[in-house]
């Protein structure tokens, strides 16, 4: 059996030598980051770091698969399948996994006659058989009770919280699903075996239960929420057809749609350990650790790798637009195609975005120090408060710009304002002084990310999942330090075009202002003899 195994160590970059407790400082003064590489047989890459600050191991599995793969027709199936990953396995989340096997086939075969039959209500030319469906609901409930004599709720949580496991979470992603927990470290061993069973025998036990769960979710978070409503509005704008423009919890028709078989058939294609990366972080010895993770994820088979048909967005040919009226804040947002990460063009748009709203970059950037707010919310007094982002995805995205106008102030206002600042970066280029305002926050935002073992887990399997190197985590770190006022302006210029950009403007109810209706395109203002 071969087995490759790689220690590497990568210079952070700042001078802050205790930042990683126990790895060695360079010459320089500069922290190192020790890590340990090592690849099991199956294909599962592990990284590991030894950091004997507390007792405890931040484990992170990030699988190589998000909302981006999901099927057509099926979104929000990872997401789906991430709920799932909790109900349990053959050995754990049941008094008798024999016993319910019957009982969970006879529950597809009465979901599936009766999702057919309500599926008649919403199709052309066909009258649904109310009697049955009311049958086969009474039916599903007496399948759902016997079920549940057999199951135990939510073992995994309880078996976690008795070993001491803190933060025991998970989250899908558009291009990525993760699982993560936080516990002693001399219970790794129990971490280890819970972990691969759950990816060699799940058993998606109370599926459609979870399945009326996750519709819930979407309801609540989304639909209700008029905010959210119109960035997945704006979003399935913006791109037309790149998987990128569905959510990640999916459409409402295709959760209701979704059944069992199809997700086990998901989770057989992507959670293979082929597809997976495991980092954990804390206190522990690398060498027993490797062991431990050989012992029970190296007896999993690898998988062949997934074909990824993902349907590649089309070039912008002209402006884009949209527009809702929602019992909310109003809001204008500005987007523009953007490109995947990694791409050398996708540096200096992302120290664009810090420039516009301030260091970080985002709602959590510099606020005052930007350009927008300086000259949005300061100076002209159209925005309450305005931010830019630059997502660095798997595949080609956004550069984003937001912002909610004043009192006084119509959307149209906002609209020319923020157009007028993001078109000045092709014209006036970030200055020296704010190049080094985004340098010391990219600094400063490694120091709070990589001080805690589980910043440093998610940091790792971000940059060793996206890239497949995670010494990623610092080449970006450093071309994007790297950026000059030059590269910004070039990419703006070639970037940031309004022939392909997608406009989207939230109104109010209760704003009664009249429309401008006839917008300038070239100028972003309301024509002469609209109102504005």
């Amino acid at each position: 059996m071969h087995i490759s195994r790689k220690t590497g160590a990568a210079a952070l970059g700042i001078g802050v030598s205790s930042l990683f407790g126990s790895p060695s400082a360079s010459a320089d003064g500069v922290a190192q980051l020790e890590v340990v590489k090592h690849t099991l047989q199956n294909g599962m890459r592990l990284l590991l770091v030894e950091r004997h600050d507390s007792p405890t191991v931040a484990t992170y599995l990030r699988f190589h698969v998000g909302a981006v793969d999901d099927p057509k027709g099926q979104t929000g199936i990872a997401h789906l399948l991430e709920h799932m990953m909790f109900k349990g396995t053959r050995t754990f989340g049941t008094t008798s996994h024999d016993s319910e096997v019957p009982i969970m086939d006879k529950l597809d075969r009465l979901f599936a006659e009766r999702d057919a039959e309500l599926a008649k209500r919403r199709a052309p030319f066909t009258k649904p058989d109310e009697a049955k469906i009311a049958d086969l609901t009474k039916q599903i409930e007496a399948a759902t009770a016997d079920q549940k004599k057999f199951v135990v709720k939510d073992e995994l949580w309880q078996i976690y919280q008795r070993l001491g496991g803190d933060g025991l979470n998970a989250s899908t992603g558009e291009d990525s699903t993760q699982y993560y927990v936080t516990l002693p470290s001399n219970q790794l061993e129990v971490w280890a075996y819970l972990e691969a069973d759950r990816i060699a025998n799940p058993v998606f036990r109370e599926f459609y239960s979870e399945r009326d769960v996750v519709h819930e979710e979407r309801r609540l978070r989304t639909d209700t929420q008029p905010h959210a409503s119109f960035r997945e509005a704006f979003d399935a704008t913006a791109f037309a057809a790149h998987p990128y423009r569905n959510p990640v919890v999916g459409w409402p028709t295709d959760i209701d749609a979704t059944v069992r078989a199809e997700v086990l058939q998901f989770f057989r294609t992507y959670y293979a350990p082929n597809n997976c990366v495991a980092v954990l972080v804390g206190d522990l010895d690398p060498k027993k650790t490797i062991a431990l993770v050989e012992k029970y994820f190296g007896p999993i088979p690898a998988q062949p790798p997934p074909r990824r048909a993902i349907t590649e967005e089309p070039p912008h040919r002209g402006e884009r637009r949209i527009e809702m009226t929602a019992d909310a804040a109003p809001s204008v947002t500005i987007a523009y195609p953007s490109p995947a990460a990694g791409d050398p063009a996708s540096y200096p748009l992302r120290v664009a975005a810090r420039v516009l709203s301030g260091g970080g970059g985002g709602r959590g950037g510099g606020g005052g120090t930007g350009r927008l707010f300086k000259r949005l919310v300061v100076e002209k007094q159209v925005a309450l408060g305005a931010f830019a982002s630059s997502r660095a995805q798997r595949y080609p995205s956004l550069f984003t710009v937001s912002a909610s106008p004043a009192k006084e102030s119509s959307p149209e206002d906002l609209e020319a304002a923020l157009t007028e600042e993001i078109e000045r970066l092709a014209t006036e280029p970030p200055t020296d002084e704010e190049l080094g305002r985004v340098r010391n926050s990219i600094d400063a935002e490694a120091v709070r990310r990589l001080t805690s073992n589980f910043g440093i887990a998610g940091a790792l399997a971000d940059a060793e999942d996206l890239a497949g190197d995670w010494h990623y985590l610092f080449r970006e770190q450093e071309a994007m330090k790297a950026v000059s006022s030059e590269d910004v302006r070039k990419a703006a210029a070639e970037w940031l075009r309004r022939d392909r950009r997608t406009v989207g403007i939230l109104r109010s109810e209760k704003d009664s202002r009249p429309r401008a209706e006839n917008v300038d395109r070239k100028s972003g203002k309301a024509s002469e003899g609209q109102p504005q």
